[in-house]
């Protein structure tokens, strides 16, 4: 699982970029064989001397069956951005992944229960 992460215009952008590593690390460790690479991008929107909900998490996954999941966020503390999509990216590559899971047995079934019929 490739894991990148990109910070623009945020100070302590080191300190942000492992926070980040690591929380998508935990998010996505058990779904580790799915996941072909991860991009996020942490952005201050109006820049370091503005204030406000300004602090744009967004982050691109592609699975291994090509797929591609997109989660983005907006608030004031990025920490608690990265909390937030980590969370939800967690949620969904589980949901995706138990669709798929759900499919293909549904294929098998339907593939044994024709050959049985022949």
């Amino acid at each position: 699982m490739l894991v990148q992460v990109q910070v623009k215009g945020l100070a302590s952008a080191s300190r942000l970029r492992s926070f980040a590593a690591t929380k998508l690390n935990v998010a996505l460790g058990r779904f580790s064989h799915a996941v072909q690479e991860v991009s996020m991008r942490l952005h201050d929107i109006n820049g370091p001397e503005r204030g406000g909900v300004d602090k744009l998490c967004r982050v691109v996954l592609r699975l291994k069956d090509n797929s591609v999941l997109v989660i983005e966020d907006l608030g004031v503390n990025m920490v608690e951005v990265i909390d937030r999509v980590a969370d939800r990216l967690h949620h969904t590559v589980a949901r995706q992944l138990s669709r798929l899971t759900r499919v293909e047995r549904a294929g098998i079934r339907q593939s044994s229960l024709v050959a049985a019929a022949a």
